[in-house]
């Protein structure tokens, strides 16, 4: 007995609960007009010389009340009945599938992801016709899989274009995500940018991609610390070329991989092996070292947001990129004359702050808060700090759960149930061996704090406060201020530490 396999209708409607990035749906319309240039580039080339144009690709996101709409046009080849009635079947690989279109998923997939309603009008360059289907999920997913062809004819046959309107959004774009959907589109198609092969718009700005390459470091000799390689995993080719940040940067750094000339892992989000960059380090290493990888004889992830990794793939990957890069690395890790530690504070920083915290020690309002003459018992006090503790441990668990040797260190990183009056920290420590600490994140200072590197410093200090309080207290009868220094001083070497412990270790392993 036998009986075949099948998906029904209301697959389609799955694709909005997809794990996916509102940039990488959009590049998947960019991938299809990019790919149909790629595909008919000497009719494309002499329509663009005749119409002085380029390839082009619109993405436009439009508010109309409750109802937005994106648009995605481009003056690619266009397709015909054949082509589009093709392009619409799902799975159903395109006819060349070796470029940066190859599953035959991407468009409907992030059509269906970003809204219920969708059409794609499109004409094809020599055709006279234009075609228009409007595809609804939900009379899909309810039993309907027709979809209506609209025809207009006697177009010229010089006009050649795709259009493709989504409505009923199932998600806004707004806020911070429109700035990470231009910089992701300009880090994709780089390759093109540089190339002069397409002009592509987001609203009103055309994109562009800024090179790394005056950023690098430069030897004696005025030549850039930057080096290609090429290799091999398994009969599988890797190319690209490492370089080294004159300036560090992390946000900068990292690698880019592409496939198909496209990046599908990188800036500003790239990729960081932790064989070469280690694990959520932020040593000269991760400051400075960057690069581009080509993967192309590798497979990408159905959402071509990473390589489809297979076996040991990406461990060989890894160890072999580290190996062909070792100088490189080498030279990343070192200090240089000329420079500072670029995470440490430059001299104009410095001033600003010497200045800035004169103006607040010599304020009035500093005044008034040294001329306390009376305050609350203790025993008050500590009423008032359990009112806010016990709520917290009870309702919550702790955001961090460490055991250093016999002492246990309890965190709560707190934004609500806590106010702007309440302290900035909390620490309760028992004799059962137990320090607890509650950070709270609504109180007035934290909103000077910048950066993940200045608010995870904010952290040590709180807790590292209460544990030189402990181990003061543990091994003095009555509270030393100066013990207390001397104690968290030491603490507070403990990250620069296992960052030399941590590069230790891979130089060794390395050997």
């Amino acid at each position: 007995m036998s009986f075949n396999i099948e998906i029904g209708l209301n697959a389609i409607a799955s694709y909005r609960r997809m794990n996916y990035e509102i940039w990488y749906a959009l590049a998947e319309f960019v991938d299809n007009s990019t790919q149909s240039y790629a595909n008919n580039k000497d009719a494309l080339e002499t329509a663009y010389e005749r119409e002085g144009e380029t390839l082009e690709v619109r993405i436009t996101y439009e508010r109309q009340g409750n109802d937005p709409v994106l648009r995605i046009v481009d003056n690619a080849m266009g397709m015909d009945y054949a082509e589009l009635e093709h392009a619409l079947k799902i799975a159903n690989p395109p006819a060349i599938n070796t470029g940066r279109c190859r599953y035959g998923m991407g468009m409907k997939t992030s059509s269906c992801w970003i809204g219920n309603r969708w059409s794609i009008a499109t004409k094809k360059l020599g055709d006279t016709r234009e075609y228009t289907v409007e595809v609804d999920v939900k009379r899909i997913e309810g039993g309907d899989p027709t979809l209506d062809t609209k025809t207009i004819d006697g177009l010229s046959p010089d006009e050649h274009y795709t259009r493709i309107e989504i409505r009923d959004h199932n998600r806004e774009f707004k806020g911070r995500t429109i700035g990470k959907i231009k910089d992701f589109l300009k880090s994709m198609y780089r390759v093109d940018f540089r190339q002069n092969t397409l002009d592509l718009w987001y609203n009103d700005e055309l994109l562009s991609w800024e090179e790394f390459e005056s950023k690098l470091r430069r030897n004696r000799a005025g030549e850039p610390y930057k080096r290609e390689f090429m290799f091999d995993i398994e009969g599988k080719i890797a190319h690209g070329w490492a370089g080294v940040l004159d300036k560090g940067a992390r946000a900068d750094t990292g690698f880019s991989i592409l496939h198909a000339d496209r990046v599908v892992k990188g800036w500003p989000d790239a990729w960081r092996p932790e064989r070469i960059f280690g694990q959520n380090r932020n040593d000269l290493l991760n400051q400075r070292l960057l690069g581009e990888i080509h993967l192309e004889d590798f497979e990408v992830t159905h959402t071509k947001d990473n390589i489809q990794w297979y076996g040991d793939e990406e461990e060989l990957f890894e160890k072999k990129l580290a190996q062909e890069i070792s100088d490189l690395i080498n030279i990343a890790r070192t200090p240089w004359k000329d420079q500072e530690d670029g995470r440490r504070p430059s001299e104009g920083e410095i001033d600003l702050a010497i200045s800035g915290l004169r103006d607040e020690l010599m304020s009035p309002e500093m005044v008034d808060k040294i001329s306390i003459e009376v305050l609350p018992p203790e025993e008050a006090i500590r009423e008032s700090l359990s009112r806010i503790a016990e709520p917290v441990k009870a309702g919550r668990a702790a955001d961090i759960q460490a055991t250093v040797g016999d002492l246990k260190v309890w965190v709560y990183v707190v934004s609500t149930d806590i106010g702007p009056y309440d302290p900035y920290v909390v620490c309760e420590a028992g004799s059962d061996g137990k320090i607890i600490v509650i950070i709270n994140m609504q109180h007035p200072h934290v909103s000077q704090i910048s950066g993940e590197q200045g608010i995870m410093n904010y952290f040590r200090h709180c807790v590292y406060d209460a544990v030189a309080e402990w181990q003061a207290q543990k091994l003095r009868s009555k509270l030393d201020s100066n013990t207390i220094k001397m104690l968290k001083d030491s603490l507070l070497r403990v990250s620069l530490l296992i960052e030399q412990h941590a590069t230790a270790s891979e130089e060794a392993t390395a050997e």
